[in-house]
């Protein structure tokens, strides 16, 4: 999943009003020493992490309370029933994942901003259209995985 933050950040055009000379290019070289990940970034990090991680354990734990009508045991509960159709708990280990990557695609958006002084993700939201591009793709791939392949022989043995 590192990968989609590595291609929002990578899609980002080059600015060259901040290059203004070659002295100013040397100067503002990066040393080995220099932290790579600042403090902004632990911040986006860590919030990230949290958010997740209480969305998935919700899910998780009160999903199967919260979308089906008849409870089941998250242990003890087959995936397949007898006729090798999706139980309840396959639906909500689809759910669960399909709402991981919903999360980390939409984190795309917020891993386009690393400056800590820029608190405003949205400003250049629009500006870059290769980064539309893979996320229109990566979004139609996630919802074709889940919503048509499921119907069929091959997509159902994969969920």
């Amino acid at each position: 999943m590192d990968t989609l933050g590595a291609i929002a950040i990578c899609t980002e055009p080059f600015q060259a009003n901040k290059a203004r000379s070659d002295a100013e290019l040397n100067s503002n070289r990066i040393s080995r020493r220099d932290k790579i990940i600042t403090a902004e970034m632990w911040r986006n990090i860590i919030g990230q992490v949290v958010y997740q991680m209480l969305a998935i354990l919700i899910l998780m734990y009160f999903g199967h309370m919260m979308f089906f009508e008849k409870s089941f045991n998250l242990i003890t509960e087959v995936l397949r029933d007898d006729n090798n159709e999706p139980t309840d708990k396959m639906r909500l280990h689809t759910m669960i994942f399909h709402c991981f990557v919903l999360m980390n695609l939409f984190n795309q958006i917020n891993s386009r901003v690393i400056l800590g002084a820029e608190k405003n993700v949205f400003k250049t939201l629009f500006n870059n259209l290769f980064f539309w591009l893979i996320f229109g793709f990566e979004m139609g791939l996630q919802c074709y995985m889940v919503h048509v392949l499921a119907g069929y022989r091959l997509g159902s043995a994969l969920l």
